[in-house]
């Protein structure tokens, strides 16, 4: 795949995105700012469940010398993410299942000087996530720094809340549609149609067919959880309705 096909169809995913998660530039920019302001210089960073690479790509920009890793398990976002990142020597990818219990191993003791996380890690399921937030105290370097930038939800005893964020959400994929973004499903049916990535496309239905249903979980659980594995300080560092950004310093 060129380049330059690879960037077309990276912008029209960052596109759908922006559908679900309305002030995601924003979130990228405030992880930067995060990572800036933790006097980090020249970080080493992990990218969990990477996608197409567009966090890291902010990132690398905002932070001089940077080193991103990208991980992630999808084959259609890392053909892409690989095939505009070619010729990047500061990018490079992990291709790898996050719920498998050994996954760290596969990092061969490597640690990172920070490890951030977009619109991702949701898709664990809280037992998995519990044992990935357990892990990063091995990946992440003395010091180290944890951003993530997720959706969470409110819980039952908060109707109203509940009730605001759904209505926010629907009306920012509306302004997408009308603005012509495709929806999740729609950027998946156009993305099988692409000859190169066909086959990208059929493992990737072959990995993820069975996938549980997504599980709700509170900011307060992912706090919660990131102080019981021993993170010395933790924090919601932002938060626009359902949209929330965790930061954890071990």
């Amino acid at each position: 795949m060129t380049v330059e096909k690879a960037s077309r169809w990276i912008k029209e995913w960052d596109r759908q995105q922006e559908g679900y998660v309305g002030h995601r530039e924003i979130r990228f920019e405030i992880i930067a700012d995060a990572l800036t302001a933790a006097g980090l210089v020249a970080p080493v960073i992990l990218d969990l469940g990477c996608g197409p690479g567009s966090l890291g790509d902010r990132l690398a920009e905002r932070l001089p010398g940077a080193e991103v890793v990208g991980l992630d398990y999808d084959p259609v976002l890392l053909t892409l993410a690989r095939a505009v990142h070619t010729e990047s020597p500061d990018r490079s990818w992990i291709e790898l299942d996050m719920r498998r219990q050994d996954w760290v191993d596969y990092l061969e003791g490597r640690q990172f000087d920070a490890v951030v996380s977009t619109t991702a890690l949701h898709w664990l399921g809280a037992p998995n996530l519990m044992r990935v937030y357990q892990d990063l105290t091995q990946v992440l370097a003395p010091g180290g720094v944890f951003v993530n930038g997720d959706i969470c939800s409110y819980d039952q005893t908060q109707p109203t809340l509940r009730r605001m964020t759904a209505a926010s959400i629907k009306a920012n994929r509306a302004a997408a549609k009308a603005d012509g973004a495709h929806d999740w499903v729609g950027w998946w049916e156009a993305v099988a149609a692409e000859p190169a990535l066909q086959a990208a496309v059929a493992e990737r239905h072959r990995r993820f067919s069975n996938l549980p249903r997504k599980q709700e979980m509170t900011m307060e659980f992912h706090l919660a959880a990131l102080r019981q594995v021993g993170f010395r300080e933790v924090g919601c560092v932002w938060r626009h309705l359902g949209d929330y950004l965790a930061l954890a310093l071990l």
